[in-house]
């Protein structure tokens, strides 16, 4: 996971490069507004700022076996939505591993 993550970060450092100004902004600001990125590096930006960010959202809030299953209102939304909340852990890593 850490050199899928890296490449990442590794591949929009490189697109970020071309555009100096950009590199002030936090990977949340670039990928918040996806129309002032210049044309030319808008795909790496969007595919590994938000790779980036999403993997690091993951680290901070999911893992195998933690925490258990949800409860209340949200199990609720889970079970009406996807069936059960194995479904939508089978259904999450497809999307997730399906991405380009």
């Amino acid at each position: 996971h850490d050199k899928h993550h890296n490449t990442y970060v590794t591949n929009l450092n490189a697109a970020i490069d071309k555009h100096p100004e950009l590199g002030t902004k936090s990977v949340e600001e670039l990928i918040a507004d996806m129309d002032s990125i210049p044309e030319d590096i808008r795909t790496a930006v969007r595919n590994n700022g938000g790779g980036h960010a999403n993997h690091s959202f993951f680290w901070e809030i999911m893992a195998p076996n933690a925490g258990g299953a949800p409860t209340g209102e949200i199990k609720e939304a889970i079970d009406a939505t996807f069936g059960s909340f194995d479904k939508l852990k089978e259904e999450f890593k497809t999307a997730a591993t399906g991405r380009f």
